[in-house]
């Protein structure tokens, strides 16, 4: 990636950043899949707090949608991504 003065991103490595930031945060793919292969669990009111993870995660994909690249490339670094 291009040093953060002249940020500019790509569509696609904005999509990489954002996924990696939200891997690194929420560890989403493990409540995706769970989402996909166990439905019932995934609506039971056992998993509860993980709709409300999964929930915060995608809040904050919609967030890192509409920030600068440089805003980008600075949430992942401190993500550690």
């Amino acid at each position: 990636m291009k040093p953060e003065s002249t940020a500019k991103l790509s569509l696609r490595e904005r999509h990489r950043a954002i996924g990696a930031i939200l891997e690194a945060r929420f560890s989403v793919a493990a409540f995706e899949e769970v989402r996909r292969t166990n439905a019932t669990y995934w609506e039971s009111p056992r998993n509860d707090m993980g709709r409300g993870i999964y929930g915060e995660a995608m809040r904050e994909k919609q967030r890192l949608a509409k920030a600068t690249d440089t805003q980008l490339l600075a949430e992942i670094a401190a993500a550690g991504a």
